[in-house]
């Protein structure tokens, strides 16, 4: 039988007719090795259907309305030179996005030129850090220490590394905006793109991701069903063994529970989100509407939240369970906002010296309230919390138990996620938007686990 690195000489050597069948000969030799030596990514690729298409890449997701498929590119293959081992490693890198989620996480992000760049970068140093024998090249922590010129720390959520290229490039672009004449490693725009398709080879030219952003937003809550029942089949065919040898972000992913039915309060929290103004900011990538003709002027873009703070009733009705189960969604909602998201517990006061940085990882919750619950606590440290910055937004995750009226003290945004129907909701006239996650089948089966 062939090695894989015959099998992926061998492709280079044949004339275009044959190269379809033997990819298709070498992914399914491919599954076959792992399945006996690395059994957790062979469950899953063995769950992925596989199409051969002329692609620029060698291989990378594609979006389908209730699933991803894994697209092979056997013209694109030949001229990589790859051994079996990084061949297995490419195709471990794969299977990492889908597990984390990253395609939908960041479909949005990779819309934006401006963005996607960062969105490839953070999401395939956030994979590599976890694999071995990858080609020459591929992006890791390190190779973002190196651009950055900063310390990153290894094994991060991607949303650790996509803030910190963020602010990156928003730094270097208030830069250009007062130096006449850019020094280098300070372009915007289309030259950033380009620094950072030149400073290392670049990662799209290994797996692709743009089929991430092909998908409909609609699509989003069936496809995440579909991956949580390709985890969750994959975990039961796992022995404690083989599950002990993953690493433990890997492990996390195989614990979630499978959705059974859409989240309609994502929906409409998302479309809230899209409805509220945050401003405008200056972008020297567009033209002045107003004064085409002068070149120095910045053009405008809508700009996106910058702070958002998440208040988390501890009043005792709310298991850790079920707020981290929440946060989790928050956290994948909020992705495509370039924000800094915090999170307080709060009762009768704001506990803010227990608040933490939401970064894409919900941490181990511990239980600092349970006394009663006091919704102008959190009001009266808004001004203290937001500091009268633009582009603001306060989330209060409830049950909605608590006093009957409030005063919001400053100018901001305010949605409440109530546990509850909104008819037991005690605030009358509630400044803000007040969405009801009462029939979320997911939060209903945790309760009933506690129960």
């Amino acid at each position: 039988m062939l090695s894989l690195s015959a099998r992926l000489s061998r492709l280079a050597t044949l004339p275009a007719k044959q190269q379809a069948s033997a990819t298709r000969e070498l992914c399914q030799a491919s599954v076959m090795y792992l399945l006996q030596h690395d059994p957790f990514y062979g469950r899953v690729l063995s769950q992925l259907a596989v199409t051969l298409q002329a692609r620029p890449t060698p291989l990378g997701l594609r979006a389908r309305p209730t699933d991803w498929q894994l697209i092979v590119s056997p013209a694109a293959l030949a001229q990589t030179a790859w051994t079996g081992a990084q061949w297995l490693a490419m195709l471990r890198h794969v299977v990492l996005h889908l597990v984390w989620d990253h395609p939908d996480r960041y479909a949005a992000a990779l819309r934006t030129p401006q963005q996607a760049p960062l969105v490839r970068w953070a999401t395939d140093a956030a994979v590599n850090d976890y694999l071995d024998d990858l080609p020459a090249g591929a992006v890791t922590s390190q190779t973002l220490h190196t651009l950055l010129d900063q310390p990153v720390a290894a094994k991060q959520d991607s949303a650790v590394y996509w803030r910190l290229l963020r602010r990156w490039q928003t730094q270097h672009a208030a830069t250009t905006s007062v130096t006449p004449h850019p020094v280098p490693n300070q372009e915007v725009g289309d030259q950033l793109v380009e620094q950072l398709a030149t400073a290392t080879p670049q990662p799209g030219q290994r797996d692709g991701h743009r089929g991430w952003a092909t998908g409909q937003l609609s699509d989003q809550v069936a496809r995440d069903q579909w991956r949580r029942q390709v985890l969750t089949t994959t975990a039961e065919t796992l022995s404690a063994k083989q599950r002990g040898t993953l690493p433990g972000k890997v492990q996390a992913a195989l614990t979630m529970m499978p959705l059974t039915h859409p989240l309609n309060w994502q929906g409409l929290l998302q479309r809230q989100l899209g409805q509220v103004p945050a401003g405008r900011q200056p972008a020297y990538g567009r033209f002045n509407r107003r004064q085409p003709q002068r070149m120095e002027l910045p053009g405008q873009t809508v700009q996106t939240w910058q702070t958002i703070r998440i208040f988390v009733d501890e009043s005792g009705s709310m298991g850790n369970q079920e707020i981290a189960y929440l946060l989790s969604q928050l956290t994948r909602l909020l992705a495509i906002y370039p924000a800094s998201i915090r999170v307080y517990p709060f009762d009768t006061v704001v506990h803010s010296r227990q608040s933490f940085t939401l970064t894409g990882r919900v941490p181990d919750l511990k239980r600092v309230g349970g006394g009663g619950t006091r919704f102008q606590a959190v009001f009266d440290s808004l001004p203290r919390l937001m500091a009268g910055q633009p582009g603001q937004l306060a989330i209060l995750l409830t049950d909605g138990y608590g006093e009957a009226r409030v005063t919001c003290p400053v100018a901001l945004d305010v949605i409440w996620l109530l546990t509850s129907p909104v008819a037991q909701f005690s605030v009358q006239h509630a400044p803000g938007q007040v969405i009801s996650l009462a029939s979320d089948p997911q939060l209903q089966a945790l309760r009933g686990n506690l129960t």
